[in-house]
């Protein structure tokens, strides 16, 4: 997570989509980006969003999170699945923490609230178009609190009501941690078959299919340290 730096023009013109339901608020994210980025297409609705990407094949999408006909986080879905070197950026006028979460967990690049500042908008797509991960300084700094308050609470993942074993909790924070099935078998002194076999429940049992998803889940349970 990074903070504004400049809103100076980024050296390489990335090329964006903006998808916003509301046309003003369009022409005002062009107005901000065009001295910087290049605005390569618009879209009024979530699916529109979509088959804007898949035709532009942009750097970044930035798309508001509440959109007709498909919401932003479904249609952000739907573009990493098939623009995997594309970065989404998300845009709110809310910062709650849930609506962040689900951000996260759905691939976003970036998450932005609509009445931050202007330098907030560029050097979040900045981040994106870089393959960086953005949150403004002050969501940052809550979400951090939040988990540190899992941290000193024991019984933290247990009322988060986790569908997991004590055991794949410790393959969960230990796999959150970046280490090696080879490292997470030596430090809980089982085999590495077993140590697959518990990534694949954990994957299972909360619906996801890689690292980066896990580790989502693992912050959220106050099990790793950021």
């Amino acid at each position: 997570m990074t903070a504004p730096t400049s809103s100076m023009p980024h050296p390489t013109t990335a090329r964006v989509v903006v998808a916003d339901d509301h046309i003003v608020w369009r022409q005002g994210l062009r107005s901000i980006l065009e001295p910087t980025f290049e605005v390569v297409g618009e879209a009024g609705e979530g699916h529109e969003a979509v088959d804007q990407a898949l035709a532009a094949r942009p750097d970044v999408v930035i798309m508001d999170i509440s959109m007709p006909g498909m919401d932003g986080i479904a249609a952000c879905r739907r573009i990493r699945e098939q623009l995997p070197d594309t970065g989404v950026v998300i845009i709110s006028a809310t910062d709650e923490d849930s609506h962040v979460y689900q951000a996260i967990e759905a691939g976003v690049s970036a998450y932005v609230v609509k009445d931050g500042h202007p330098a907030e908008m560029i050097e979040a797509v900045r981040c994106a178009a870089d393959g960086e991960a953005y949150l403004p300084p002050l969501i940052a700094k809550r979400i951090l609190h939040g988990v540190a308050a899992r941290m000193n609470d024991p019984d933290a993942a247990r009322k988060g009501g986790t569908p997991l074993s004590s055991r794949e909790l410790s393959v969960l924070r230990l796999l959150a941690e970046g280490r090696r099935h080879k490292e997470i078998a030596r430090e809980l002194c089982i085999s590495i078959r077993t140590v697959g076999n518990h990534v694949a429940s954990i994957y299972n049992k909360l619906g996801i299919d890689d690292r980066s998803q896990a580790i989502v889940h693992a912050i959220k349970l106050g099990l790793v340290r950021i």
